[in-house]
């Protein structure tokens, strides 16, 4: 035999026993495993772990299916594709659905908000030509009505309708005013000369002794010839109010020949007012001539001690003086008839 023949067979010998050593060690492992598997039931029983698991579910039950409870629901619990694709389906169904009420409600707010802006836009109009109307009316009855007949006629038969006129002008009155406070409108604006009107009709009916004797007892004269005292320190300095100062300082010129209507002023501190328009040197000398007026009225036969100290201790008296000094033939006049009566009239302080 050759020496190769030799070697292979020492490496068929290696290679039987190598298998034989693997073949008796899984042999050992098999008795093992098997020796293992038949002692854990015993091993469990004896370990006491079934008496164990029997006190947990007792003692532990509850916290257990809360807990189960509490989990999330296992995949198979859970809606399937199609169950969820349908509510998928509903929901853009609602809110396709919403979509559609939102615009409809979005197009019925534009729609209401052009038919606001469409009666605005009416009322306007409506208001400007009201005004305009009773603008037109107002100044053709204010012309009418310097006529003393035309007012005897309306005192007459048409008291009540007077009454409510003043009241009507009252109103309007006060609501130019806060309107305008700042600065009136020009002259030629509507609701202006619509004022003008009114406060130039109750000046032409002050101007007869009935007529003022009626405006000052009616309730609503009173009030309005109140409001003008309380107002009239309110008006704008401005040129464009002097058309309507000068109206109102002729009404309380009138009213100041009625008894009541005299005493009516005192008790509504007129003297504060025409205080107020003596002392500014801005005002033209024609309102200053109306103020003028005004006291030279309240001032004649004036015997009242409250009255005369009122007036001596509100009045600019040195303005009036320097104005009676003055080169101003007719408005140096008035004052100095006024000075003299305040003068006069002091003999009365003090005596009652």
């Amino acid at each position: 035999m050759d020496s190769g023949s030799q070697e292979d067979q020492i490496d068929l010998k290696d290679e039987e026993q190598f298998l034989m050593s693997v073949e008796d060690t899984l042999s050992t492992v098999q008795k093992s495993i098997h020796k293992f598997v038949k002692d854990v039931p015993q091993a469990l029983v004896n370990s006491g772990l079934d008496f164990d698991l029997e006190k947990l579910n007792l003692d532990d039950g509850q916290k257990i299916q809360d807990f189960v409870r509490s989990f999330p629901k296992s995949f198979a619990d859970q809606p399937d594709k199609e169950e969820e694709t349908e509510k998928i389906s509903t929901l853009e169904l609602e809110c396709e659905k919403l979509r559609g009420q939102l615009q409809q409600q979005v197009d019925g707010n534009k729609k209401a908000q052009e038919e606001m802006e469409y009666l605005r836009e009416q009322i306007l109009n409506q208001s400007t030509y009201c005004a305009s109307l009773g603008a037109v009316l107002g100044n053709l009855t204010w012309r009418a009505s310097r006529f003393p007949e035309v007012v005897d006629v309306w005192l007459s038969g048409f008291q009540h309708k007077i009454g409510e006129f003043f009241s009507i002008t009252d109103g309007s009155f006060v609501a130019f005013i806060n309107t305008y406070r700042n600065a009136f409108p020009p002259t030629c604006n509507v609701e202006y000369q619509f004022i003008i009107g009114l406060i130039g009709i109750v000046t032409n009916i002050s101007a007869s002794a009935e007529g003022r004797e009626f405006l000052i007892t009616d309730q609503n004269g009173r009030a309005f010839v109140q409001k003008m005292v309380k107002l009239m320190p309110t008006l704008p300095l401005s040129q464009g109010s002097l058309a309507l100062k000068r109206l109102m300082l002729m009404i309380f010129y009138n009213v100041s020949m009625n008894k009541t209507g005299l005493q009516h002023l005192f008790e509504s501190r007129v003297g504060d007012v025409l205080n107020y328009y003596l002392k500014n040197n801005s005002l033209p000398d024609e309102i200053q001539f109306l103020c003028l007026r005004v006291l030279q009225s309240i001032t004649y036969g004036l015997t009242n001690p409250r009255h005369i100290q009122d007036l001596i201790t509100s009045l600019p008296i040195g303005k009036i003086e320097d104005i009676a000094t003055s080169n101003k033939s007719e408005i140096s006049t008035v004052a100095k008839q006024v000075i003299k009566q305040l003068r006069d009239s002091q003999k009365y302080i003090g005596s009652n």
